[in-house]
């Protein structure tokens, strides 16, 4: 049984509280911390608090390092992009905490929390890519449909499929230079996520075919063993000396795969790869507490589901 105390931000969301569920049972004890008084893990968590959003950037910081400190926190793991872009940032601090950050390396982040610096880098190390641009040089050449999108949007927000001329004329009055244009690849029935984790030496990796919901959030996962994509995530995670998490979004292409995306975070279908054996956090807790780490496939096909559920607090009930 493992010992220690971890604190998990963004818990009153889909990916924090998965990370949440993921973590019971484990030994460590969980600290959850969110801008809302409300989460689906309250109940789970061995201790909740409401910090300040990360665009408020000292008073967070000084709020999760207050917790860090009444908890003696051991890991701290961000979860949204905007708090993870913070604590990067604020590495130093943190470390003199003694307090070890479940976060991706500089390079990682700089690169693939940027959609634009992605392409580029990826299409520098050999791994083919739609072809991506930034929409204010964008002058013609691709066929619609396009995808235009913010190089720095999170999750599903800011990303836009454009059908014709006019509407592209739309966004391009409304771009401040912040807008990449991506050819438009494949279809939505042949979209694939993949998880990586490296350890430095060793890199794993574990592929779902997806169906998304309209928020962008998968709703459900095939297991698919696609060998190119173990090829692709080996390639991205020895060049970038990946220690931890990456998530590669992708399409299939006639008989390849064409990355379009990289997160570099803990991403939603955690609990799905937990259930097939692929155990990335609690990995990326052993290695950086200088454990190692083992994949073992647990099933050779299957098939996973999201739904929602109701959740209800501070009921008072009418009295008879």
């Amino acid at each position: 049984m493992r010992t220690g105390v971890i604190l998990v931000s963004a818990v009153a969301g889909d990916i924090g509280a998965s990370v949440v569920r993921s973590l019971v049972g484990t030994g460590y004890t969980i600290i959850g911390c969110d801008i809302k008084p409300y989460s689906p893990v309250s109940d789970i968590v061995d201790k909740y608090y409401v910090v300040p959003s990360a665009s408020e950037r000292e008073s967070y910081i000084d709020a999760i390092k207050d917790i860090i400190k009444e908890q003696n926190v051991n890991f701290f793991l961000p979860i949204s992009e905007p708090e993870i872009e913070l604590v990067n940032a604020k590495r130093y601090e943190f470390e003199e905490l003694d307090t070890r950050l479940l976060l991706n390396n500089k390079r990682i982040l700089d690169i693939f929390l940027d959609k634009l610096k992605t392409a580029l880098y990826l299409n520098s190390i050999g791994i083919r890519i739609p072809k991506t641009v930034l929409l204010k040089e964008y002058e013609g050449g691709l066929d619609f449909p396009l995808i235009v999108k913010s190089r720095r949007s999170y999750g599903s927000r800011s990303i836009w499929k454009v059908e014709n001329p006019n509407d592209l004329v739309y966004l391009k009055n409304k771009d401040t230079g912040s807008f990449i244009v991506q050819q438009y690849i494949g279809s939505a029935e042949e979209e694939f996520t993949t998880g990586v984790f490296s350890d430095g030496r060793n890199v794993s990796s574990i592929t779902f075919r997806r169906i998304l919901g309209v928020d962008g959030t998968t709703l459900e996962v095939l297991l698919s063993n696609e060998e190119y994509l173990n090829g692709i995530a080996e390639s991205i995670a020895k060049a970038t000396d990946l220690v931890g998490y990456i998530n590669i979004q992708s399409r299939r292409v006639g008989d390849i795969f064409l990355p379009f995306e990289i997160n570099p975070r803990i991403s939603g279908t955690i609990l799905f790869r937990k259930k097939f054996g692929f155990d990335d956090v609690i990995w990326w807790i052993d290695v950086l507490s200088g454990g190692t780490y083992i994949y073992k496939p647990l099933y050779k096909s299957g098939r996973a589901m999201r739904y929602y559920s109701e959740l209800f607090f501070d009921m008072v009930k009418i009295s008879e």
